[in-house]
């Protein structure tokens, strides 16, 4: 049996986006243990993925080196490089280490690849599809994927219901206005006239604006900016949780962040909002999928953002929140009603 060990360390929509690697490993080795090593904050993403057997969450260096080399994995597959877990699987003894020759920490790997992420405009995703062409494997209807438990779904339902009030019959949009600053963001004012728009305009919407602990003085902002009433999160929860929510709502709204990837990875339509900075373009880390809607200010693309200094500052603030509804509504009304969470295996 293959013994696959798996490896991106960083931010939710990274780990999100490596779930099609997964996928196709899975499918092409079926028997195979498949192990992930992440971060703690994210290691609840990948509960209950079918296609994974161990979460293994980075721990201090020498600890990290002892329980790999335990693990007698034959394949490591760095999908983001760090210092740490690069010298790791070598001092582990794992023979097979492949990754991205992107770092000076690559020179620890046995095959070390090519990708010139920050100047070739792809998916991600598909750049971490390619570090499995070593072993040749079919590569079709590669899509993210993430996994809630009934028990969890029937949990927010019963949350939704005694904190908000909201009842099955409702219709629940989701608006996550932050992000961990990795892209311009649509401005907190626009969130908050979008969001008086779609409560008044939709009837049988329950509008919950959602966040981390972090980020709750951003959704008063907003609430504070509305005219009507939203709801809102008014603690941050744990990520199973706000995955849960997300499956139970008909849409979600919001910027170039990681809710963005577990809206898609869980099937729920998205209308997200990208800046035309060529780091932060939708083309390499946008929506992984079809149906999902992007929206981009007017005007030439941007190497870097220069701020209150540059002409078209800020070019987020030109996105018309009307043009914006309308692809709510659009997201909104062409999805039926879910029951229940399907649990569909990926491959």
């Amino acid at each position: 049996m293959k013994r696959f060990l798996l490896v991106r360390t960083d931010r939710i929509g990274d780990l999100v986006l490596v779930t099609p690697a997964i996928n196709i490993l899975r499918r092409n080795y079926g028997d195979a243990h498949i192990a992930v090593l992440v971060s703690e904050y994210t290691a609840p993403l990948l509960e209950n993925h079918p296609g994974v057997n161990e979460i293994i969450v980075e721990k201090p260096f020498f600890r990290m080196v002892s329980e790999l080399r335990e693990k007698k994995f034959d394949a490591a597959i760095h999908f983001f490089v760090t210092r740490n877990t690069a010298v790791a699987t070598a001092l582990a003894g794992i023979p097979e280490r492949i990754g991205p020759a992107s770092k000076i920490w690559s020179m620890f790997f046995t095959r070390r690849i090519a990708q010139h992420r920050s100047q070739i405009l792809r998916h991600e995703a598909d750049f971490n599809l390619d570090l499995l062409d070593h072993f040749d494997l079919d590569r079709t209807d590669a899509k993210t994927s993430l996994f809630v438990t009934d028990a969890e779904f029937d949990f927010a339902k019963k949350y939704l219901a005694e904190k908000h009030g909201v009842a099955d019959k409702d219709i629940l949009v989701i608006m996550h206005p932050g992000s961990r600053g990795s892209a311009r963001n649509w401005p907190f004012k626009n969130y908050a006239r979008l969001a008086d728009r779609i409560l008044a305009t939709m009837p049988g919407v329950k509008l919950l604006l959602t966040g981390t602990q972090q980020e709750q003085p951003l959704l008063r902002q907003v609430e504070k900016s509305m005219m009507m009433k939203p709801l809102v999160l008014g603690e941050g929860v744990p990520l199973r949780m706000l995955m849960a929510l997300i499956i139970r709502s008909r849409a979600v709204i919001t910027n170039s962040t990681g809710p963005l990837h577990i809206a898609v990875a869980l099937g729920v339509p998205t209308v997200s909002f990208f800046p035309k900075l060529k780091g932060c373009m939708p083309e390499r880390w946008g929506p992984y999928g079809e149906g999902h809607i992007v929206i981009q200010p007017e005007g030439q693309d941007c190497d870097y953002c220069t701020g209150a200094s540059c002409k078209r500052y800020d070019c987020m603030d030109s996105i018309d929140t009307e043009k914006v509804l309308a692809a709510v509504q659009k997201q909104v009304g062409e999805l039926p009603k879910p029951e229940k969470y399907a649990d569909i295996t990926p491959w």
